[in-house]
């Protein structure tokens, strides 16, 4: 378990978290949501750009353990691409692993779900593993690796804020009964010892799911009240001294707004995720009592979700304060241009960005009659098989400039008749590029920028190593885009890093 002040400096290390919890619009729930005949890739990434725009920074999402369970191979497909998506959108991913909320009172099932009925609130939502599954010890051991699995694949993946290992613990009326699954789920994380937090909310701060905090990591907590009672339960919350995200709330009807709450917890600085992103098949907008409900119209007052089917948002007024409160002023920095010279790429080798390829740089001593090769590095047996591929580049800003997970080489071939390429190196890790964000003092000290030349055997071969901050773009708008080729592991991840407010210019 983390200490105070370990889970204090990881905390200090983010942003102000503002995330919301998403389901899909097209999906009545996480089984629908996830499952191959449904799962929209189109749709996850033009619904998640849109929370982007609008300031937000993370999103919670629902995974369903029976579709790891029978259909493995294609749901961790399609949890990489929604992490893939995320990514590109500048949006870190809580996942929740297990969940005891049951609104259609079934337990979860395969194949087509039911279709959402007329005027009820969240009418399809399914429990996850289900309550049949979690009471049966003879499902343990799958249980346990169903957790262990997910967790131990993506520990160290940045693109995790955090895990969450089980939503509302003891809903549904089973109260105690959840604590055995809990506490197992915690101890089974624990053995993964993963770089991101562990946590379960507390939500109905009663004593069953006030073993949450005890627990986790971080405290997270569910609050759907009027401010004055927001302000007491963080009150009783203190008390555990670590820091705090709201990972569930946002209620219209009781007066728990947008325009109510989010500046509170700005001023707090405790993190958020409203409930809801996009009006849909789950019919969050409608409120928990079908009695307020008019089944063939809008309600008159949205208990949840922020936009429309069509994007656009159900308060303007709201949006706006999103806005206001989440993004700054664009901090601007321009990189001065560096030629591609034999001593730039000699400094780039130095400090650690790169390897060079050029005649004589890697010449082995050898006997005569003798040949010897030598290893320069060895990507790691789970990166998967090696390719080569042309990228082809028509950015003029260095929106996916980040960072891979292993070495890829670039071999700058050609270029005749194209715009003038250019590759962004960022000179410091990761972690002291989101803490320099923070603190708002990022400057071009920080970057290097390369004028890339092509067809030169000194200089237009090299590796770019793992883990460097790096990003293309070209300048001009005559000729064609610039092409170059790569080769690096097929299973690589590109983890873009969120500059959010501030804007690279060259």
């Amino acid at each position: 378990m983390w200490s105070k002040n370990e889970i204090m400096e990881w905390y200090e290390r983010q942003p102000w978290i503002v995330g919301f919890n998403y389901v899909t619009s097209n999906a009545v729930n996480s089984t629908e949501m996830w499952q191959e005949e449904s799962f929209s890739p189109n749709l996850i990434r033009k619904e998640l750009m849109a929370a982007a725009e609008l300031g937000y920074n993370s999103c919670r999402i629902f995974l369903q353990y029976i579709l790891w369970k029978s259909e493995k191979r294609t749901f961790l497909k399609n949890f990489e691409i929604f992490l893939h998506i995320a990514n590109e959108c500048g949006l870190t991913v809580m996942p929740v692993l297990f969940d005891d909320c049951a609104f259609s009172h079934k337990e979860p099932y395969l194949g087509k779900q039911d279709y959402p009925i007329k005027g009820v609130h969240n009418s399809g939502w399914t429990p996850s593993p289900g309550f049949r599954i979690a009471d049966d010890k003879n499902e343990r051991p799958f249980l346990k690796e169903y957790v262990s699995e997910i967790i131990e694949s993506y520990k160290k993946d940045r693109r995790i804020l955090l895990w969450d290992l089980y939503n509302e613990p003891g809903n549904s009326n089973r109260n105690e009964k959840c604590l055995s699954l809990l506490e197992d789920s915690f101890n089974w994380a624990r053995l993964c010892e993963a770089d991101q937090p562990l946590t379960a909310g507390i939500w109905a701060f009663r004593d069953f799911d006030m073993e949450c905090a005890g627990l986790s990591d971080i405290i997270t907590f569910h609050d759907y009240t009027a401010l004055p009672n927001t302000k007491k339960r963080v009150e009783e919350l203190l008390i555990y001294g670590k820091p705090m995200i709201c990972t569930e709330w946002m209620n219209r009807i009781a007066d728990n707004r947008i325009d109510t709450h989010l500046s509170y917890y700005k001023d707090k600085r405790i993190g958020v995720f409203n409930w809801g992103l996009v009006k849909g098949k789950t019919q969050t907008y409608l409120s928990w009592d079908a009695e307020e409900n008019c089944i063939d119209g809008e309600p008159k007052i949205w208990q949840h979700d922020i936009f429309f089917d069509n994007l656009e948002p159900y308060s303007k007024l709201e949006a706006g304060i999103i806005k206001e409160l989440t993004q700054n002023e664009n901090i601007k920095i321009r990189i001065p241009i560096r030629e591609m010279t034999h001593e730039l790429m000699d400094e780039l080798e130095n400090k650690g960005l790169i390897l060079r390829l050029y005649p004589s740089h890697h010449r082995n001593i050898v006997d005569l009659d003798k040949s010897v090769g030598k290893d320069i590095y060895i990507s790691s047996k789970k990166a998967g098989a090696h390719k080569l591929l042309s990228v082809t580049i028509n950015r003029t800003d260095f929106s996916a400039f980040g960072m891979h997970d292993e070495n890829e080489e670039v071999l700058l071939i050609g270029g005749e008749g194209e715009k003038d390429l250019f590759i962004l190196f960022g000179l410091g890790t990761w972690d002291s590029f989101m803490k320099k964000k923070k603190e708002k003092t990022l400057c071009e000290d920080d970057f290097i920028c390369v004028h890339c030349k092509y067809n030169d055997p000194f200089v237009s071969f090299f590796t770019i190593c793992k883990g460097v901050l790096h990003g293309e773009a070209v300048a001009g708008e005559m000729g064609m885009p610039a092409t170059f080729y790569v080769t690096e592991p097929s299973d690589i991840k590109l983890m873009i890093f969120p500059f959010n407010n501030y804007k690279i210019t060259f």
